[in-house]
């Protein structure tokens, strides 16, 4: 057989790793340090490390080069494995939380008195839920199947059941140990997604013997892309229309069974089939769903925030929570939102390091023939391509990790009082959880396009080594831009939140409304007096020209300052059209444009403000070395003046800026800032601190040996044949087609 070159160092080009190591050498920033920041605190970081540590060393969790090439078949029966495994990991994560508990003795007296297991909290599942998130880096279609066991069918059991409904299926049947049932999600119809209102299949009530049918109407009530219904689920929570005695009570939530859980059989009334093969992650059994006449009983509709009472005169009821009845309908569909935050921050550091590397190590042209040639990321127009992204990602993790811990404080504090019925407490809980949906749509929205973008704008930096499916971005995009529509598409989901921020704002900037202990975390630039300060032209985008720390708040300034006069803009652009339910629709097309740009706007400034209080506090920010603290302010800046010069447009439109201020100030700026952080590239993504397994692409491993890697793992997984053996099985049409007269 003819002798494979593979060994060969002799060009300088063929040796990418010296820059690379000679970058890391060169650099003074503390690696270490940096991760802290962006893990939140030393305790999440030392977790992280443990978590990834037995992911990529487990040996039915790990993935190589070969996980590029399976069938949707293998992928399905992979992940089934996987599961398996993650269920073993699930128990002992719960078991190290009681352990680590403080409280660890009051869980044993409860379970001693009672003889039944406690119920699971959020603090319970902590380290198996970073787990899973984990595990997306290397499999999101393993992290996506289990998930929507746990995050939607089980958090719409958390989040709509009584306390009766939680124990009996998250903990009798076992729901949330993943044991004796497994759900899916039946939400999504054929006909309609994000329009939840307007869902079609029913729920009619039977008040003679305390059932409900549930039908599916017509083709396009059918539920469809039901991850889990084709092959795995034994239950569905649906989302179905309650009717009443022939009235329409609105989109309501009921477990209802599919399968036997023995002999997995499909139950009387249930047609299910599989949708077939996806952009990606066909890992997931995504399935339709029809029901036909399928009876439940009434205590399978999940009932904390609706119940029907039977009166003594036989009168029938439909008694409702108005505060939190709206809220409830989607708050399974919360956590999916806000761990996509996480998975932005996770999914981006993953690619911005692969192709950050590839930028240092690869070499393209030379000034001469055969003179030195130069590496991409030298060139300044690759550093605009590439050192952004890498700053997305850094500015994503401090919102991330904030945004998560205030999701779980609220939905605590969302049972406690729906529990007590604190008619008081109540309202102060639905506020908060209002926020919480307005942020956690505008950043998971914002996070998941700019995600997909870095992903593709990167891919396209590397090159023809960037379109190979065993450097990760191929499969890794298909995977990813999913998040883009599901669980909330991303337009529909800005539109959402910007008419919920207009209304806030027009609150404030007409009658004053601001409450500084609620709001002014998510929404300072709200605050009246700011308002009025731009309405006049009393503020003004402070120097962003400047090094000067004190100056910094400059950064987030110009962003409340666009905010404001932009809300402005569309209320007045509102008032004219005298269109109200435009805003609502998206019937107005200038309007709707606008408004998704308030959404995205509110992301960054979240993004800016959340980053810039945990750097700025030392105690929270983990940061002593100085070059660390300098490099990261610089990416600060570079986040902010990079995203004001992709939307110049706006900033010219609303006078926040002149044309000279963009040509004179924020570009060169910009570019200046490239150049000063091009040094610390590689230490900027050593401190993300992702394993080579983790980042399963040969351009980007830690020794910078781009070649040597990627020729290894293309000819593991496509060995040489011997010569003359091996025809390709269409040989016989290629000779024919040669050898014709």
């Amino acid at each position: 057989m003819t002798k494979l070159t593979s060994n060969s160092n002799t060009s300088p080009a063929a040796n990418p790793s010296r820059f690379i190591q000679q970058e890391r050498a060169a650099s003074k920033l503390c690696t270490q340090q940096i991760n802290t920041f962006l893990e939140s605190n030393p305790d999440r970081r030392q977790q992280t490390h443990d978590l990834i540590a037995q992911i990529t060393q487990d040996r039915v969790l790990a993935t190589d080069s070969s996980y590029y090439d399976t069938t949707k078949e293998q992928e399905r029966r992979n992940t089934a494995v996987k599961i398996a495994r993650l269920a073993q990991y699930m128990e002992h994560d719960i078991a190290t939380a009681r352990n680590n508990f403080a409280n660890s003795n009051l869980i044993q007296d409860l379970q001693a008195n009672t003889g039944k297991e406690p119920p699971l909290t959020a603090a319970d599942l902590a380290i198996f839920d970073k787990r899973l998130s984990l595990v997306a880096n290397i499999d999101p279609q393993l992290s996506t199947r289990v998930g929507v066991h746990l995050g939607l069918f089980g958090n719409c059991i958390r989040g709509n059941g009584t306390d009766e409904q939680i124990n009996y299926w998250l903990q009798q049947r076992g729901a949330a140990m993943l044991r004796g049932i497994y759900g899916c999600f039946a939400m999504t119809e054929l006909g309609h997604g994000s329009n939840v209102a307007q869902l079609q299949t029913t729920a009619t009530y039977n008040p003679e013997n305390r059932t409900f049918t549930i039908n599916t109407p017509d083709l396009t009530a059918t539920k469809w892309w039901i991850g889990g219904a084709a092959h795995s689920a034994t239950h569905s929570v649906v989302y179905a229309r309650l009717i009443v005695q022939g009235k329409d009570h609105g989109i309501r939530t009921f477990v209802v069974p599919l399968r036997d859980t023995d002999t997995f059989a499909m139950l009387p009334g249930v047609v299910i089939g599989d949708i077939g093969r996806k952009m990606g992650r066909d890992g997931i059994d995504n399935g339709w769903i029809q029901y036909n006449n399928v009876v439940i009983p009434q205590d399978h509709m999940l009932s904390r925030f609706v119940q029907i009472v039977h009166g003594d005169d036989g009168a029938i009821t439909v008694r409702t929570q108005p505060q939190l009845d709206q809220i409830s309908g989607y708050s399974a569909l919360l956590s999916g939102r806000v761990n996509m935050v996480m998975d932005s921050f996770r999914f981006g550091a993953k690619f911005a390091t692969i192709a950050t590397r590839y930028a240092v190590g690869r070499q393209q042209f030379a000034d001469k023939p055969g003179g030195k040639e130069t590496q991409l990321l030298d060139y300044p127009l690759h550093q605009y391509r590439v050192i952004p992204q890498l700053a997305l990602v850094y500015l994503v993790s401090p919102v991330a990790f904030k945004l998560m811990d205030n999701y779980y404080a609220t939905l605590d504090e969302l049972y406690r009082v729906s529990s007590a019925g604190d008619p008081k407490a109540l309202v102060t809980v639905s506020a908060k959880l209002k926020n919480l949906f307005i942020s956690s749509a505008s950043l998971k929205a914002t996070n998941t396009w700019l995600v997909a973008q870095l992903i593709d704008e990167l891919r396209q930096t590397c090159g023809g080594h960037g379109y190979s499916q065993y450097n990760a971005f191929g499969k890794g995009y298909n995977d990813w831009v999913v998040q883009c529509t599901w669980e909330g598409d991303n337009t529909v989901l800005s539109l959402t939140s910007a008419k919920s921020i207009l209304k806030k704002f027009g609150d404030a900037a007409t009658r004053g409304k601001f409450d500084a202990d609620l709001d002014g975390d998510q929404f300072g630039y709200m605050d009246p007096a700011f308002i009025s300060q731009v309405y006049t032209g009393a503020v003004s985008p402070g120097n962003l020209n400047d090094d000067g720390e004190a100056n910094l708040e400059s950064y987030i300034q110009i962003w409340a300052i666009v905010l404001v006069k932009l809300l402005i803009h569309v209320g007045k652009a509102v008032k004219a059209a005298g269109r109200d339910g435009a805003v609502a629709t998206g019937g107005d097309g200038a309007i709707s444009k606008l408004l998704v740009q308030v959404s995205r706007f509110h992301a960054i400034y979240l993004m800016l403000q959340t980053y810039y209080r945990k750097l700025r506090d030392a105690d929270d920010s983990h940061i002593s070395c100085a070059a660390s603290r300098d490099a990261l302010w610089d990416v600060f800046r570079l986040f902010s003046l990079y995203h004001v010069d992709k939307h110049a447009g706006e900033f010219l439109q609303l006078q926040v800026l002149k044309a000279r201020d963009l040509s004179g100030t924020v570009q060169p700026r910009l570019f200046a800032l490239l150049a000063r952080l091009r040094p610390e590239c590689i230490a900027l993504t050593d401190a993300l601190e992702l394993p080579d397994a983790m980042l399963n692409a040969p351009i980007g491993f830690f020794d910078g040996d781009i070649y040597h890697n990627y020729f290894g793992a293309v000819t593991q997984a496509n060995p040489v044949e011997p010569d003359g053996a091996g025809l390709a099985p269409y040989h016989a049409a290629l000779t024919a087609m040669l050898h014709r007269r």
